[in-house]
């Protein structure tokens, strides 16, 4: 009978040690995930400004590749070039 007990109590011993350790490890696996996750919505946001940032580009590539109205208008405003006769005032800030 003694021995009996001992074995239930040696065998309650090793399955409470046993999920002890699993849960020490699952809870640095969860803290990885939950790491992963947020990194994750992160470059989510990210990747979103990026599209909708190269959404603009290409409008503005298309535009000057067929606008003529629009080719003179960043030339006139990036590169102050002006037409014959026009006078150019520039202001500091």
């Amino acid at each position: 009978m003694r021995a009996s007990r001992f074995t239930n109590i040696l065998f309650a011993f090793l399955f409470v040690g046993a999920g002890v350790f699993a849960a020490v490890f699952l809870y640095r696996d969860y803290q990885h995930f939950d790491n992963l996750r947020s990194e994750n919505v992160q470059l989510s946001s990210r990747h979103a400004a990026l599209a909708e940032e190269s959404a603009k580009r290409e409008g503005q590539l298309d535009k000057l590749q067929g606008d003529k109205e629009y080719i003179e208008s960043v030339i006139r405003t990036k590169l102050n070039y002006a037409k014959e006769g026009e006078v150019i005032f520039r202001f500091e800030r």
